[in-house]
C-alpha cells in the first residue's frame, strides 16, 4: 500500500495540473449522474404531479437521446480547441441544472434532463477520460485512475451537500446553486489548467474527415469483443442501484441502514480505482479486462441467494471493486485497441453505448420485476450475462498489438 501511494504521489507531483483537469471534470459530472438526480425525484414528482412511470420514461428517453448526441458530438474533441469544447459542455450542464430548477410543467422537464445527462454523465466524463488516455502513454493507468477519483469523491460530497441544502432553501434553489457552483468554480479553475498543452497531444491527422474512424469501429471485431463487457457493467450496476431501496424494503432492511452501508461501495470504488491504474501500467488493460466483472458477478450471486443483511454489504463492496477497477481498465483498453489518433471519436461510440446501457438497465429490471420474476432470478440472470461477456473478452488477452490491426 505504501509503495502504491508513493508511486501516485510521485506521478501527481510531476503532472498536477494535467491530472487536476481530469479530476475536476469527473467530479462535476456528478451533476448529471443518476445518484444525484434521484435526490430531487420525490420533490419533482410531488410538485409537478407526475407518476413514477412517467418520470422514468422521460428519464430513459433523455438518457437514450444523450447517447445519440454523444455519438454525434463526442468526436469533435479530436479537432478544434479543447477549451471551447469544455466551455460549451459546462454551459449545457449549468443550463440543464437551471432548467430543472425552473421546470413548472412536464414540457420543460425532458429538456432539462437531456441537458444534465448529455453534458454531465456524457460529455464531462468523456472529455476527462479521452484527454487523460490521449495525453499519457507510459503512465496512462495512473492518470485515468486519479482523474476517475472525481466520481467517488462526487458521490461522497454532493449527496451530503444537497440533502443539507434542500431543507434550507428548497429543491429548486438547490438546483440553481448547483449551476452557480459549477460555473463559479470550474471556469476560473480552467484558467490555471494546461488546456492548450492537453489539446496539442493528439494525432496529427485529427480532422473532420476522420469520422470514418469513429464509425468504422462498429465493423471491427475488436469493438464487439470489448463492448459487451463495458455496456453490461453499466446496464447491471444501474439496474440494481435504481431498485436498490425496493430490494432493501422487500427483505426488511431499513433504507437508513442501506444508505449508511452504501458508503462501503464508494470506499471500495475509490481504493480499487487506484489499484486499477497501477495494474494497467504493469500488466496492460486488455489482459486485465476479463477480471473486472468477476467481483460484481460474485456479488450478484450472493445478493440473489442470501437474504441476510451482510449480503448487501458483500454486494456493495464487490460492486465497488468492479466499478473502481473498471474505470481505468476500460478507458485504457480503448486506447490500446484503437490507438490515440482519433480517440475522442472512437471513445464517444463506446461511451454512447455505455450511456444507452444505463438507460435500458432500469427498464429491463423493472419489466422483469413487474412480470413477477422477483429479485433472485433477475440478479442471477444478470450474473450469467456478465459471465458470458467475461468469456467473450478473453479473446483480447492474446493480442500482442491490437491497435496496429484496427
Amino acid at each position: 500500500m505504501f509503495t502504491l501511494m508513493t508511486a501516485y504521489l510521485l506521478f501527481l507531483r510531476s503532472y498536477p495540473r494535467q491530472v487536476g483537469f481530469g479530476f475536476v471534470l469527473t467530479f462535476f459530472s456528478s451533476l448529471g449522474q443518476t445518484f444525484l438526480i434521484s435526490l430531487y425525484v420525490p420533490h419533482i414528482l410531488s410538485e409537478l404531479g407526475i407518476s413514477n412511470s412517467l418520470f422514468g420514461s422521460l428519464y430513459a428517453a433523455a438518457t437514450i437521446s444523450s447517447s445519440l448526441l454523444l455519438m454525434t458530438f463526442g468526436g469533435r474533441i479530436d479537432h478544434g480547441p479543447l477549451n471551447r469544447y469544455v466551455y460549451k459542455a459546462t454551459a449545457v450542464l449549468s443550463l440543464g441544472s437551471l432548467a430543472l430548477g425552473l421546470a413548472n410543467n412536464v414540457l420543460l422537464l425532458p429538456i432539462a434532463l437531456l441537458g444534465l445527462r448529455f453534458a454531465g454523465q456524457g460529455l464531462m466524463s468523456h472529455i476527462s477520460q479521452t484527454v487523460m488516455g490521449r495525453y499519457f502513454d507510459e503512465d496512462r493507468g495512473k492518470a485515468l485512475s486519479l482523474a476517475a477519483l472525481g466520481f467517488p469523491v462526487g458521490e461522497m460530497i454532493f449527496p451530503i451537500l444537497i440533502t443539507s441544502l434542500i431543507p434550507l432553501v428548497g429543491w429548486r434553489i438547490s438546483l440553481m446553486l448547483n449551476a452557480v457552483i459549477l460555473v463559479s468554480f470550474l471556469i476560473p479553475a480552467l484558467q490555471f489548467l494546461p488546456l492548450d498543452e492537453l489539446s496539442q497531444k493528439r494525432g496529427n491527422g485529427a480532422t473532420r474527415g476522420e469520422n470514418s474512424a469513429q464509425w468504422g469501429i462498429l465493423k471491427s471485431g475488436l469493438f464487439w469483443t470489448l463492448a459487451p463487457s463495458v455496456v453490461l457493467l453499466s446496464f447491471t450496476n444501474t439496474g440494481v442501484f435504481f431498485y436498490q431501496l425496493v430490494l432493501a424494503e422487500s427483505r426488511g432492511w431499513s433504507p437508513e441502514w442501506y444508505s449508511m452501508v452504501f458508503a462501503g461501495y464508494a470506499a471500495a470504488r475509490f481504493m480499487f480505482g487506484l489499484f486499477g491504474g497501477t495494474w494497467v501500467d504493469r500488466f496492460s488493460a486488455r489482459r486485465l479486462l476479463p477480471t473486472m466483472l468477476i467481483p460484481l458477478i460474485l456479488g450478484l450471486v450472493v445478493l440473489a441467494l442470501v437474504p441476510h443483511e451482510w449480503a448487501a454489504v458483500f454486494f456493495l463492496l464487490l460492486s465497488g471493486v468492479s466499478m473502481g477497477g473498471s474505470s481505468p481498465i476500460k478507458s485504457a483498453v480503448i486506447a490500446e485497441l484503437h490507438g490515440t489518433e482519433s480517440l475522442g471519436g472512437v471513445r464517444s461510440v463506446y461511451t454512447a453505448f455505455m450511456v444507452l446501457g444505463t438507460a435500458i438497465g432500469p427498464v429491463c429490471f423493472g419489466f422483469f420485476l413487474d412480470a413477477g420474476f422477483g429479485f433472485p432470478p433477475v440478479l442471477l440472470g444478470s450474473a450469467v450475462l456478465l459471465g458470458l461477456a467475461t468469456v467473450n473478452s478473453l479473446r483480447l488477452v492474446g493480442l500482442s498489438d491490437p491497435s496496429a490491426r484496427s
